[in-house]
């Protein structure tokens, strides 16, 4: 990866089972904490480009916002700052090419889901992890990763090679809050 100019931050909330959400459409504002969404939101204000999937994108629609979308099914600009594309043929020095003459992509977020995640993780580019994991379980839903194994968030990473840089509480709930580095 020493040839991208871009760093990419996977920023994730989890159940205490390791789950990012109970079904597709199910949007993190839901069930998450406000002291999450507040870490969320301070990290979309930082990042030059949200990246994402289709089902993210359009559990929390925001047309004024800088986003990358994979999809198989539509491809190129589909607003003056959103651009989709298949991700399969790509790599993440492709995406930054994409966007450059909109914004320099400089701090990619990535944002989900599971399929998303995994492309990144592939491609060894998630620099950095913001984790939070919160006091839930849903038992059934969507990995962090595709054929994970377990149900702890925090050595689902880990076991990759991610490094705990820091780790607090927020809340008087359960809150826990991770950053780790590649």
């Amino acid at each position: 990866m020493d040839r991208l100019s871009a760093h990419f931050t996977l920023t994730v909330a989890t159940s205490s089972d390791a789950l990012i959400a109970r079904a597709f459409d199910d949007a993190p504002q839901t069930w998450a904490s406000a002291e999450e969404q507040s870490l969320f939101f301070r990290d979309v204000e930082a990042a030059d480009w949200a990246i994402m999937g289709k089902n993210t994108h359009l559990a929390a629609d925001k047309p004024h916002r800088r986003r990358i979308v994979f999809s198989t099914k539509t491809s190129g600009w589909q607003r003056p700052a959103q651009f989709w594309c298949d991700p399969t043929h790509l790599t993440p020095f492709d995406l930054i090419a994409k966007v450059a003459h909109i914004r320099p992509l400089q701090k990619g977020l990535i944002l989900g889901g599971t399929r998303v995640h995994d492309w990144f993780l592939a491609h060894n580019a998630i620099h950095k992890v913001n984790l939070t994991v919160e006091p839930v379980s849903f038992v059934k839903g969507l990995p962090v990763f595709s054929g994970q194994e377990g149900v702890d968030p925090l050595k689902i990473f880990t076991d990759r090679g991610f490094k705990i840089q820091s780790e607090k509480a927020l809340n008087s709930a359960g809150t826990l809050y991770y950053e780790l580095a590649a």
